[in-house]
């Protein structure tokens, strides 16, 4: 699978939480996910490890029979690409996100319920100055941040938000 389709797999919202569960408790059959993920019906929970599954995204790691059906245990998939990503493979993916990103707004601007101050959208850029050292010790901070968060449950008044970080150098500088 090529870095594009990859990213067009992956950059689904559902999916990203699937991903995200992974990461976090190593493996999970699609009823121990679907706990994580009350607010994602069964049937689109299937469709979805379905994707990923194709996509080389996930691995059936074990399989037992229980009650007559087969459950699966699925884990991440370590490098889905096979290879190395060489630099045409990063600007890709980059790109790819990006205009995916760029996609989820131009749907999101063109419902009639859009509103962006109810639905507390943000935009910032910060250019900073800032060694390898304190760079790292910043996304450090920022996954700190997202980790005390990300095993939330689905509860009246939460609402899925997604946060897209991008880091590139200063192209002015």
């Amino acid at each position: 699978m090529d870095i594009k389709s990859l990213t067009d797999v992956m950059m689904n919202p559902v999916r990203q939480r699937i991903i995200q569960y992974l990461m976090l408790h190593e493996k999970g059959t699609v009823g121990e996910i679907q706990k994580e993920l009350s607010d994602v019906p069964v049937a689109s929970l299937y469709r979805h490890m379905k994707k990923l599954y194709d996509a080389g995204c996930i691995q059936v790691i074990e399989e037992k029979s229980v009650r007559g059906a087969t459950e699966k245990t699925y884990s991440l998939v370590q490098n889905p690409l096979q290879k190395e990503p060489d630099i045409q493979d990063i600007s890709a993916l980059i790109y790819t996100s990006l205009l995916s990103l760029q996609a989820s707004f131009l749907r999101y601007f063109a419902s009639e319920d859009a509103d962006p101050q109810r639905d507390m959208m943000a935009l910032q850029t910060s250019t900073l100055l800032l060694t390898d050292e304190e760079y790292m010790e910043l996304l450090q901070q920022i996954g700190t941040a997202i980790a005390k968060n990300i095993d939330n449950k689905p509860t009246e008044g939460r609402k899925m938000r997604r946060l897209t970080f991008v880091s590139s150098p200063n192209e002015e500088g």
